[in-house]
């Protein structure tokens, strides 16, 4: 990363830092469900039935990884950086989440912001998170194009659940228990792929018009 785009992540860094705090209000035991929570719906509300953004990461590996990879599966994508705590407190339920399902259809990809978040010289803080957690399932790095098509989440984590047809399914915002991914994953891996195609995602560009269309 040059010293111009570590000097722009920088301004990321400390919004991301500053409300991710808020983000552990979904976890168990937390008293601040309550806040932000216009804001949260119209995320939400703007990314259901809408179809996922296409991405191009490359993982830990250096492979470069795409959304058409995974096409047919139900794919959990999941925003977070290393040293964001509700993003520390989700990550075993996750962990467990792709041990149960992944034989049945589910994708679990960590979109790991860290590149985004910290200058270069920082990049020592995702390699202590591994040390800490085994994650079986794909990290990614994500590049601000990314962060962006899928809406600039403000709060880590935040997941999307794209399903077998390629749609948002749900989004959540802030870290989440277990229990409230396995609610919205069992019923949608029984499902079959939707034949209705969806919708651009905010902000997406409008698929360009077929013959017919633009005649009409």
């Amino acid at each position: 990363m040059s010293r111009s785009r570590a000097r722009r992540a920088f301004p990321l860094a400390v919004v991301l830092l500053a409300v991710s705090v808020a983000a552990s209000a979904n976890m168990p035991g937390s008293e601040r469900h309550a806040q932000r929570p216009m804001e949260k719906e119209s995320f939400r509300a703007g990314w259901l039935d809408r179809a996922a953004p296409e991405f191009a990461l490359k993982d830990l590996q250096g492979r470069t990884v795409r959304l058409a990879d995974f096409r047919g599966k139900l794919i959990l994508v999941n925003f977070w950086f290393s040293t964001c705590m509700p993003c520390r407190q989700e990550t075993p339920a996750l962990i467990q989440l792709y041990g149960l399902y992944r034989e049945r259809g589910l994708v679990v990809l960590g979109f790991n912001m860290d590149e985004l978040v910290f200058p270069p010289e920082q990049r020592g803080y995702l390699d202590g998170f591994l040390r800490t957690f085994k994650v079986p399932y794909p990290i990614l790095s994500v590049d601000m194009k990314t962060w962006k098509d899928f809406g600039s989440p403000p709060v880590q984590p935040t997941s999307f659940l794209i399903d077998r047809a390629g749609k948002v399914a749900e989004v959540f915002w802030g870290a989440f228990p277990g229990a409230a991914f396995e609610r919205a994953v069992k019923p949608r891996l029984a499902s079959p792929p939707a034949a209705k195609p969806a919708l651009p995602g905010p902000g997406a560009p409008a698929p360009p018009a077929t013959g017919a269309q633009r005649r009409s």
